[in-house]
């Protein structure tokens, strides 16, 4: 045991060698933690998009079909009884109430369609800002990138530019 002691450095000489490598490492690591940073909120981003887009399609068949509906109605008289599910609920009512609110339900999904559109142009110029300003370039690129890398060399790593 005494042995051991002796051999073992005193901690005042393990602080002026310098710093041991696992302090180099997170230094090296923080440049890549902020690349995947990057990519996750652009991957975010695409996400939020992509869900504004199935929303939007969504919508859009619902609209088809009230209209599908309209026209159906607009061949029947105003007295003509009608069913109308609101809820789990089969209501009885006339041609003539169900064509309104078929009318109000269809003018309610045309704004929030317009509305949904408007904020899918914000979006969308978020994100080509967003991958503008971090010089990223898609996947899509990736080939295009590999040809110019071999024709440019040395440029893309002072680019600082991040590949999704």
């Amino acid at each position: 045991i005494v042995q051991q002691l002796q051999n073992m450095r005193p901690p005042a000489q393990q602080l002026d060698t310098g710093p041991p490598p696992a302090r180099a490492a997170p230094a090296m690591a923080d440049g890549s933690s902020q690349a995947q940073a990057i990519v996750q909120q652009l991957q975010n981003m695409r996400d939020q998009r992509q869900m504004m887009t199935s929303k939007l399609s969504e919508l859009d068949m619902e609209l088809q079909e009230h209209k599908i509906v309209l026209t159906a109605l607009s061949k029947l008289p105003d007295d003509r009884r009608c069913f109308r599910m609101i809820g789990d609920v089969l209501v009885e009512r006339t041609n003539v109430e169900v064509r309104q609110a078929v009318i109000q339900n269809r003018d309610n999904l045309e704004k929030a369609m317009e509305e949904l559109r408007n904020k899918l142009k914000e979006r969308d110029a978020e994100l080509m800002e967003f991958v503008k300003k971090h010089n990223i370039r898609v996947s899509s690129d990736a080939s295009a990138l590999k040809q110019g890398s071999q024709e440019e060399g040395s440029d893309q790593q002072q680019s600082g530019g991040v590949l999704v």
